[in-house]
């Protein structure tokens, strides 16, 4: 490669200082009365098909993940993504927490060309207090991970791509704090068996994806005619808390039927 002889940088800032000072995010504690509005809105938003969740218990996991977070009820079904049975952040749910949050002190994306040829783009994220950390993703680099497909998003919007890879990986290193270390849908969709947009959102699901949870039967009840008990999160959540549940299921609310399972024979129910 030819020594590069021109570097646009496009500059992505944070929210002018009053602003973000409005919209700093304050320490959020998951309490009972939490997880009742929760537990309450999410048979709701699965009924309304009008956030793409698969069931209840999806769409509990959104929510609670994005309280989490910092992000509105509403805001988590936009940034969060149920997939393969476990929430990661979108590209632009990423930059949403990164650009609102008072930690950052900024975001610069740059795009890296040797004269009129793309070569890939870069990211840096600096925090307050000095640290800094810059990710880059090149074409090459695509090529060299069997990426770039016919008909691929790596054939349509390659800069794109670089560019939310390049953000994904800073994010990494930078602030992993802030994005929960949610950030597998920027680095690898294809692993995960999806595809994204232009601007960073998943267009498709293939067959490995997050399969629907089985519909529950009354605890104690046979399930898939084998005679074993299926627990429901509701029961759990009756019974032991959220807090419990949690500690049972490594700090985050079961997300699949799977985990339900398991932190049911841990608190000692199943």
């Amino acid at each position: 490669m030819s020594e590069m002889n021109e570097l646009t940088v496009v500059e992505l800032t944070p929210l002018p200082g009053p602003l973000l000072k409005e919209r700093e995010i304050v320490s959020r504690e998951l309490t009972p009365q939490i997880w009742q509005m929760i537990s309450s809105m999410a048979p709701v938003m699965f009924k309304s098909r009008l956030f793409g969740v698969i069931s209840q218990e999806a769409a509990a996991a959104i929510m609670l993940k994005g309280y989490e977070l910092g992000l509105s009820i509403t805001a988590s079904f936009e940034f969060i993504n149920v997939v393969q049975g476990r929430p990661g952040l979108s590209p632009r749910g990423a930059l949403a927490l990164m650009h609102t949050h008072p930690d950052i002190e900024s975001v610069e994306v740059r795009r890296i060309v040797d004269g009129t040829q793309y070569i890939g783009h870069e990211c840096t994220i600096r925090r307050r207090g000095g640290f800094e950390h810059t990710a880059r993703f090149t074409l090459e680099d695509a090529r060299k991970a069997g990426l770039v497909k016919s008909d691929s998003g790596w054939e349509k919007y390659p800069e794109n791509m670089c560019m939310w890879r390049a953000v994904g990986f800073a994010a990494d290193v930078a602030c992993p704090d802030i994005t929960a270390g949610m950030t597998a849908i920027m680095k690898m969709p294809e692993a995960l068996g999806v595809e994204l947009n232009q601007s960073g959102e998943i267009v498709e699901q293939r067959s490995n994806t997050y399969p629907p949870t089985p519909s529950p039967t009354p605890y104690g009840g046979e399930s898939g005619g084998r005679g074993e008990p299926r627990v429901t999160l509701e029961e759990l959540l009756t019974q032991y808390g959220p807090e419990a549940i949690m500690v049972a299921n490594g700090g985050k609310i079961p997300a699949t039927q799977d985990e339900v399972n398991l932190v049911a024979g841990k608190l000692g129910t199943a």
